[in-house]
């Protein structure tokens, strides 16, 4: 993973999800109490009773699945309760009065804690205090993410020159490893200990893997940046073979259902982009028995299983006929002989927009050997498309909006996130799938398929 892809992934789009959650009558709790009252210039009665407070989790369909806490104010707005859960985590605390809902606060759960909060409705947002040990160490961090995020904008932008980027992880990457440091066994610190991990790859490999073992000792688990980097890592040093043995390490160190999962879908994703097809569908066929009933990962091992079987590397692309702007006809048969990269994606989306440039240099560098880039735009609005290459002008093939299914076309290629890139040698053979931010890849994807090409593209 690059430096920069790093940023765009970890801190510049944020994304915390779960694949399930692991349904057992093991729970912990915390404590949960405070005040709710209610602006005089909304009701001065001085009466606070019955407003709701109320944490949940949503199925696969968006509806209510289970009910961590539930409490209800007195008269003078003070309330009290526990909270039951099976990982500690952050949870959506919803504040309601006669079923109007005023607010909702991200408060952190963890066993053994106590955690008060406090706020007056109808703005909660502006009024809500949170209270307990883990969630003030979690403002201490989001004041260093906040911080980080600055400089990650920066650097984004080209304002930081190459040479200081890697002092500039170097620090960052210890301050949050001080973060870890300062405050043990915390979610925050977890999450900083993560965070100093990932920032650490690429250019002090050394340090990451130290790190890596000593958060592994305390927490047993990793996050998905980290065990993305390590994944790098060890795929770099020792193939496939070693990655495996990583993966397999943190399965066994695993203390609960939901990261043993997504340890699986770990080792089924890299199995895939390596190519070891079969084996990926053995470690799939596991998943779908062991996870039959329950519904996101059945969702993820349909999507999967559709990648493995039409998507692989070196499978031929999914036929297609294209229209561009220009009136030609992009298919399999007219690309015959060159190899292309097709991007599926929104125009307005603030990840392709800020990766333009660097598709830019692709077809600068790549066109040489032949390369067709193919942009396949998700709008239908004339003006936001006119407006989008009005700025930054049209360099390669540009499918005409609204020329063809969406639906059909998300379908045929099982895009779930865009953008979504396709590399394609000049065999019609698909080198790989590349999701979001992964564009070194990409580049790499190319390096590998001009090398195993006798003669020029």
């Amino acid at each position: 993973m690059s430096l920069r892809t790093f940023f765009v992934t970890a801190f510049l789009i944020v994304l915390i999800a779960s694949c399930s959650r692991q349904t057992t009558d093991e729970r912990f709790t915390t404590l949960i109490q405070g005040q709710i009252t209610v602006d005089q210039e909304l009701d001065d009665s001085g009466d606070h009773t019955g407003i709701e407070l109320l944490i949940y989790f949503q199925n696969p369909e968006g509806e209510f699945s289970d009910t961590l806490f539930h409490a209800t104010t007195d008269e003078d707005g003070f309330y009290s309760g526990t909270a039951r859960f099976i990982e500690r985590d952050i949870y959506p605390l919803v504040i309601s009065r006669n079923r109007n809902t005023f607010g909702i606060k991200n408060i952190i759960l963890a066993d053994g804690d106590t955690v008060t909060f406090n706020a007056e409705i109808p703005n909660v947002a502006g009024t809500a205090s949170v209270s307990s040990k883990e969630n003030n160490v979690q403002r201490t961090l989001e004041r260093v993410e906040r911080n980080f995020n600055r400089v990650a904008q920066f650097i984004n932008a080209g304002a930081i020159s190459p040479d200081s980027i890697e002092i500039e992880l170097a620090k960052w990457s210890d301050i949050f490893w001080e973060v870890y440091e300062n405050h043990p066994g915390t979610y925050a610190s977890m999450i900083a200990g993560n965070t100093s991990i990932s920032l650490a790859s690429g250019w002090n490999d050394s340090l990451m893997v130290s790190r890596m073992e000593e958060l592994l000792e305390r927490e047993l688990h990793l996050r998905s940046s980290s065990r993305s980097a390590l994944i790098d890592y060890y795929a770099e040093i020792g193939g496939v073979d070693e990655v495996l043995q990583f993966l397999n390490r943190l399965e066994n160190l695993a203390d609960n259902d939901n990261q043993r999962i997504n340890v699986r879908i770990d080792r089924i994703e890299f199995l895939y982009d390596s190519s070891r097809t079969m084996e990926a569908n053995r470690y799939l066929d596991e998943f779908r028995t062991q996870y039959e009933s329950n519904r996101a990962a059945m969702e993820w091992a349909d999507g999967i299983g559709y990648d493995i079987e039409f998507l692989s590397p070196g499978s031929s692309f999914p036929p297609f006929e294209l229209l561009t702007i220009d009136g030609d006809t992009l298919s399999n048969q007219s690309l015959e002989g060159r190899p292309f990269l097709i991007e599926i994606t929104r125009l307005e989306n603030p990840l392709y927009q800020q990766q333009f440039n660097r598709t830019v240099a692709i077809k600068q560098i790549y066109s040489t050997f032949g390369l067709e880039i193919i942009t396949i735009p998700l709008i239908e609005s004339e003006v936001a498309f006119n407006a989008f290459y009005e700025e930054r002008g049209i360099l390669w093939n540009i499918v005409q909006p609204g020329s063809f299914s969406r639906n059909e076309l998300l379908q045929l290629l099982n895009v779930n996130q865009v953008p979504t890139r396709f590399l394609v040698n000049d065999r019609g053979e698909l080198i790989r799938r590349y999701v979001g931010n992964e564009y070194d890849e990409i580049v790499r994807g190319l390096q590998q398929m001009i090398t195993q090409t006798e003669e020029p593209i």
